[in-house]
């Protein structure tokens, strides 16, 4: 008799991925996370429409507010950030059964023998919860239709960018948990581990929240610092290469980590091997960050003409700041021209002066508190303001520019008051008794 051939490394790999998503699918953990997943979106929408169409009745009877009235900041991220609590404290408990039952149940010994490298098996697995996770996404897809249905407005690149900082999220939080079951020796351990990494992140964001120099650096590297980038509309080659990096690092931790029968020097060589090109990636990414503005209001940028005068500056702008870092003035000023200003200027130099404010009501010692100064070739002006539209003319005058901005339309904002709570079965009902049944389905073992 004719001897079988063996099967062919892509035949193996589509067996094992084909396995894989089924062994996800038969997950109760998978399912009741979609379940608590689509409760907790369906409240977060209907609260952000109910708050929305409260502020849109008084845009509608004083239209100089309606600008303010951005879909984006009033429905869409407040309805994703369900999914920021789902990917920090579900999504490990399902990411972990990935690698952690397959080594309670003796599995990992057998796909360990297949012709299949570590590194493909990992890929495989991260691939087949990366198909998964697309399910989670159907209630967020149903507020979607639903708002649109509505008459709300949907400004597309917004929503893309809001999906794509979810996605990086999910990604990085998926590789912690694959690594973190390669090294436990029982599920609860590696839950604790990936949940001390999430959840820290969101405690140093938190910590960070309002503080200038390095916490307010670290602050923002932070895994919940980073996707408020994508929440804001603000897309960052910095923020996206931080995110593949740090995915791609676990990724390959647990790649190294995974086989039992290497040496456990040469898995710490090649651990600080993959954490030094992380170093080198990330610092590079960060020293010259390229940035774009998605944002339909364009309210992470100047005027184009402000942009391509501040981008010809070829001497260095030294800005110095004598306010306390928790003065509220301050707050408004990183994150409005600030922030404007170091995507701007090639060369900025921004210097906290070490000051401190006598308090709420009371006078600071300081005659200087409050002052901002510029510095540009030896000229130097200074005022108490941090608005735009009298600090770009200050630095202008420094220059020796004249700009005369662009005609951009003006962004009227999209209010609108409604009434959905008409359409609450769909979440708290349909979606989750979908779910159930899919569940139901998968333990008959029918997937």
């Amino acid at each position: 008799m004719p001897l079988l051939e063996p099967p062919k490394k892509y035949q193996l790999a589509r067996l094992v991925l084909i396995q894989e998503i089924r062994g996800l699918l038969v997950s109760p953990a998978l399912w009741i996370m979609l379940i608590i997943v689509s409760l907790l979106v369906g409240y977060s929408f209907f609260q952000a429409v109910d708050l929305f169409s409260q502020a849109s009745r008084t845009a509608l009877s004083f239209p100089e507010m309606a600008s303010g009235m951005n879909p984006l900041e009033g429905i869409f991220v407040p309805t994703f950030g369900a999914y920021y609590l789902s990917q920090t404290l579900l999504l490990p408990f399902v990411a972990i059964r990935l690698i952690g039952l397959d080594k309670q149940s003796g599995a990992l010994k057998l796909l360990l023998q297949l012709p299949l490298s570590t590194l493909s098996l990992c890929g495989l697995k991260i691939t087949a919860i990366g198909l998964v996770w697309l399910i989670s996404l159907l209630p967020a897809a149903l507020a979607l239709i639903l708002w649109h249905n509505l008459g709300g407005h949907i400004y597309p690149p917004e929503i893309a960018i809001l999906v794509a900082g979810h996605g990086l999220y999910s990604l990085t939080v998926i590789s912690i948990a694959m690594f973190a079951s390669t090294i436990s020796d029982s599920l609860p351990t590696a839950a604790m581990f990936c949940l001390a990494v999430t959840l820290g992140s969101w405690v140093l964001d938190f910590a960070a929240s309002g503080q200038s120099g390095f916490l307010g650096t670290l602050g923002n590297l932070s895994l919940t610092g980073m996707l408020r980038q994508f929440e804001n509309g603000l897309l960052s080659t910095a923020y996206v290469a931080s995110f593949l990096s740090l995915a791609l690092f676990f990724f390959l931790l647990t790649a190294i980590w995974l086989h039992p029968g290497q040496r456990l020097f040469l898995k710490i060589g090649k651990s600080f091997a993959g954490l030094l090109v992380l170093c080198i990636v990330v610092s590079s990414t960060v020293l010259a960050p390229q940035y774009m503005d998605v944002t339909e209001n364009q309210r992470h940028s100047f005027n184009p003409a402000d942009s391509r005068a501040l981008q010809t500056l070829n001497k260095p702008l030294t800005i110095t700041i004598n306010l306390d870092p928790q003065d509220s003035r301050l707050l408004d000023l990183e994150q409005d021209v600030l922030a404007k200003l170091r995507r701007s200027v090639p060369k900025l130099n921004v210097t906290y002066a070490q000051i401190k404010s006598a308090g709420l009501f009371s006078a600071s010692e300081n005659d200087n508190y409050g002052l901002i100064q510029y510095e540009y070739g030896g000229r130097h002006d200074q005022s108490y303001s941090n608005s735009q539209n009298e600090i770009l003319p200050i630095i202008y005058n420094l220059v020796g520019l004249q700009v005369v901005p662009d005609s951009m339309p003006t962004y009227r904002g999209h209010p609108l008051a409604i009434e959905a709570t008409g359409s609450r079965w769909l979440f708290y009902i349909f979606l989750p008794l979908l779910f159930f049944c899919a569940a139901v389905y998968g333990r008959k073992g029918k997937w």
